[in-house]
């Protein structure tokens, strides 16, 4: 996407297809072979650049062209993945008046994450949105791919808007909903908007279920249980896409408009981590079933990978509460050594922990004593109070809100043998940890880890407190590549027609080592708003929806929160 075509978009928001994948020859169908050479009789068993059998071996996509099905249905648009990015991409099909299908290998919606996050524009200034970019591209080292950054922040907070709307619509309103207002040094500013969805143990993954029952009665058709197994390609352009079902049979899905591969990461696919992420190989994934299948489809139509570098998210914000992952609190390893400086923010904690000579090197304990609240206040953070965090101790509170029993892992103890035991390590290291680093805190001096004085508080007032975190693979943000439209691109960097590829398995936006957290719920919502606009570019040629969700509706909503500066300039 050119800048200025940014720019006009901005103005258009604040006044107010497409490609294949199919790496293999097409069903029979003149098509582009799986080497991606123009030949298109080479042999489909040749590979794309860069990809493995192994890659294949460890997801749903057939790499032998399929030549006969047990049935054939056609639709505008054909969807595959029912999650985070698959469900905006459907519904906004329907809003738009087209006709469209849902492919979903699993047996129900699914998606991640606990709610969303946009600018938006109509309360903001235009430089303000670029001085927002500028911040978040320090925040990621700079690097950043700016076409999909810009599309992030002049659609997402329409897209935040819009999801809001339909959630409402599908039966399941945002458990909370709510503005944020940042001025810049020279006056300018932005404004966030942001949904719940659900409070913990519900999330997204509660909210595209009701989404896609609410899709359903409103004339979508979803096909669960029947993943995407192999692109269709005409002259070309990618015309369909094939599903299987349980039963092993074989639908042809024929998208007049395109297909839209929302079908998520490849954490799932050791061999594609084994190539791409090497370095996380060792790692427990947090999701399941995320084998890349959209990313295996478009390189076999000719799609190509973005760069190796690939940014992702290796978080643990269950086993204790969110509001405590960044205090920097002595930490130990599986032994009870301490091993690391502790101001190391979390979602930094796996480029230390992969050092770690463990099976699973993602687990590790942070340790505290009771006086902690009045620590890490002094320190300026805001941390949960005693009473709350009792609800991360397994057993200790009945039927605690806001957390999810299983992954919550907090404890507290009397004496720190009883932690060690608790946390599962040894007590005798454990102790001489907290010896060793109560001497550091008495002279003022951390000559082991080069820890700040002001962060050195000593472990000393009973009971004593321990989280065992897990950090695992919450994502991989990084896929095939794609356009400043998220339309799948060949090795010329051209778009492929008909195809279009979405969420955390499509571009790069982020490129730097680990996704930045600089703005909340946003990983979320760019999933979202690439589903939305991707498909109303396929069925338009534009990035202008038929029925926007307005800014001036949505801050007058009945519970809609909005910061001091806002309701000021309401008053």
């Amino acid at each position: 996407m050119e800048f200025n075509q940014s720019r006009r978009s901005f103005l258009k928001t604040t006044g107010a297809a497409v490609a294949g994948v199919a790496g293999v020859a097409a069903f029979g169908l003149s098509g582009c072979a799986a080497n991606q050479n123009a030949n298109a009789a080479a042999d489909s068993a040749s590979l794309p650049e860069g990809f493995t059998q192994a890659d294949f071996d460890d997801s749903n996509v057939v790499v032998e062209p399929i030549t006969e099905f047990d049935d054939e249905k056609t639709y505008d648009i054909v969807v595959v993945g029912a999650g985070t990015s698959g469900m905006p991409a459907v519904l906004t099909a329907l809003e738009e008046g087209a006709t469209v299908a849902c492919l979903q290998k699993e047996s129900t919606a699914i998606a991640q994450g606990g709610g969303d996050g946009g600018i938006c524009l109509e309360a903001s200034t235009e430089v303000g949105v670029l001085q927002w970019l500028q911040a978040w591209r320090e925040s990621c080292n700079y690097r950043v791919n700016m076409d999909l950054a810009r599309f992030f922040a002049y659609h997402s907070g329409e897209t935040s808007m819009w999801m809001a709307k339909q959630s409402k619509a599908a039966g399941y309103p945002p458990a909370d909903s709510w503005s944020l207002h940042f001025e810049f040094a020279d006056g300018n500013y932005v404004t966030q908007t942001k949904n719940a969805f659900g409070v913990k143990p519900e999330n997204n993954g509660t909210l595209v279920r009701a989404l896609a029952d609410y899709a359903e009665t409103i004339g979508a058709d979803i096909y669960y249980s029947t993943p995407g197994v192999q692109l269709i390609k005409e002259d070309g352009r990618i015309t369909g896409v094939v599903g299987e079902t349980k039963d092993h049979k074989r639908i042809r899905f024929n998208a007049t408009k395109a297909v839209i591969l929302a079908t998520g990461d490849y954490q799932n696919n050791k061999s594609m981590i084994s190539h791409f992420a090497p370095d996380l190989s060792r790692f427990a994934c947090k999701q399941t079933n995320k084998t890349g299948d959209g990313i295996l489809m478009s390189a076999l139509a000719g799609g190509t990978m973005s760069p190796v570098g690939h940014s992702k998210q290796m978080h643990d914000m269950d086993a204790g509460p969110y509001m405590m992952i960044d205090i920097p609190f002595l930490a130990v390893n599986e032994n009870g050594d301490r091993f690391m400086n502790e101001q190391v923010p979390m979602h930094f904690w796996d480029e230390t922990l992969r050092y770690q000579d463990a099976e699973d090197p993602g687990k590790f304990c942070r340790i505290f004593d009771n006086n902690y609240v009045e620590a890490a206040t002094a320190w300026g953070f805001k941390p949960t109070d005693r009473e709350s965090l009792l609800k991360y101790v397994p057993g200790a509170v009945e039927d605690p809100t806001g957390v999810i029993t299983d992954l919550i892992d907090t404890h507290r103890c009397d004496t720190l043998d009883e932690l060690a035991e608790e946390l599962g390590i040894p007590a005798a290291n454990l102790k001489a940890s907290v010896e060793r680093y109560n001497e550091l805190c008495e002279t003022g001096e951390d000559v082991d880890f080069g820890k700040e004085k002001q962060y050195l508080a000593p472990i000393i007032e009973p009971p004593f407190w321990g989280i065992h975190q897990w950090i695992r693979l919450t994502a991989m943000c990084c896929g095939i590549k794609v356009d400043g439209n998220y339309q799948v691109t060949d090795a010329e960097n051209n778009p492929i027609p008909g195809l279009y590829a979405v969420g955390f398995g499509a571009g790069d936006m982020c490129g730097d080592g680990d996704w930045s957290l600089y703005m909340g719920n946003m990983s979320c919502g760019s999933c979202m708003t690439s589903g939305r606009y991707a498909t109303i570019h396929a069925l338009t040629g534009d990035l202008v929806p038929s029925h926007p969700a307005s800014w001036e509706e949505t801050k007058n909503a009945e519970g809609y929160r909005k910061d001091e500066w806002l309701a000021a300039q309401d008053a």
